[in-house]
This record gives C-alpha cells, sequence and structure tokens, in this order.
C-alpha cells in the first residue's frame, strides 16, 4: 500500500505537485503530507489529534481520513465525491471488507458505511463514544464507553443490542 509522506510545512507540496489539496484549516493546521497514488499525489492538512491519518483506495476512489475530516475522491475524474459535513468526532480506522461491497468509517460518535463506488450507503450517529470494534460475519460490533454492545448491519446500519 501507498506511505502518507509527513511534511514540515505546507510549501513542500509543492515539490510534489499534487492533483488535490484538502485541509480543514489552514490556519491551525499543524501537520502536512502527501499520498503517492498511480493517478498523481495528494496532498491535505489537518490539525493533529494524536490519530493517524488513514485511507483506502479501490480502483479508482480514495477513501480518506485525517484529524476531523473525511473525503471520498474520484482520483480518475480528480474530484470531491464526498467530504465530512460535520467537525465534532475524528474518524479512527476505515476498513474495507473482503466479502462485502463496503468501506466503513468508525468514528469517535459514528459509523458511515460507503459502496465501493463512493456512494453514502447509511450513517449513524450515536450518543456515547464509540470505545472498541470488531468486524464478525454477521457485522460490526461495537462497545460503546458505558459498556453497551451492539451488532451493528452492514447493509441499512440497523442494529441490536447484545447482552
Amino acid at each position: 500500500m501507498n506511505k502518507i509522506i509527513n511534511l514540515e510545512q505546507v510549501t513542500d507540496y509543492e515539490i510534489y505537485n499534487p492533483i488535490l489539496t484538502l485541509s480543514e484549516d489552514l490556519d491551525y493546521d499543524n501537520r502536512f503530507c502527501v499520498i503517492r497514488t498511480n493517478a498523481g499525489n495528494i496532498a491535505f492538512s489537518y490539525y493533529d489529534l494524536g490519530i493517524a491519518p488513514d485511507y483506502i483506495i479501490q480502483d479508482t476512489i480514495l477513501f480518506l481520513s485525517f484529524g476531523k475530516s473525511y473525503y471520498i475522491l474520484d482520483l480518475k475524474e480528480k474530484s470531491i465525491l464526498c467530504k465530512s459535513d460535520e467537525t465534532s468526532s475524528v474518524i479512527f480506522e476505515i476498513i474495507k471488507f473482503d466479502v462485502q461491497p463496503h468501506i466503513l468509517l468508525v468514528g469517535e460518535m459514528s459509523l458511515i458505511c460507503f459502496g465501493l463506488e463512493g456512494d453514502l450507503i447509511w450513517k449513524n450517529s450515536y450518543r456515547n463514544t464509540i470505545f472498541d470494534w470488531s468486524v464478525t460475519n454477521k457485522g460490526v460490533l461495537v462497545i460503546f464507553e458505558n459498556d453497551e454492545k451492539w451488532l451493528i448491519s452492514l447493509k441499512d446500519g440497523n442494529g441490536i443490542c447484545i447482552e
């Protein structure tokens, strides 16, 4: 998998000649990175909250999370298909499933499921913080900070409480 290149400052982007440049807020961003892809370099900046950026490339679609933002990009068209609309929680991990045609973003207080083409399938927001999660053959098992356990279906995002 391609690596994320950490840069010292935003001006270092220029040497990589990015096809797209993304940022959270340049006034506060303190981390600057580049991802090398077959379609070209993607540059991004964010405020570092201690969670490393994560990404998955599926054909020509890039699923990227950094800081409190996520982006779904079409590398062939050099366009943004989707981006986060709220900045209240960070994305911990992006998961691609071997059997299911889904990409799941696990956030601090949300789960967001996309199709492999970058189309939003469902989005769940929760009142409690997600403490832990694991993939099962029946869906995603989520454990919240209050020790509630829920099994979430990838098909529609519906969940059942597990005792």
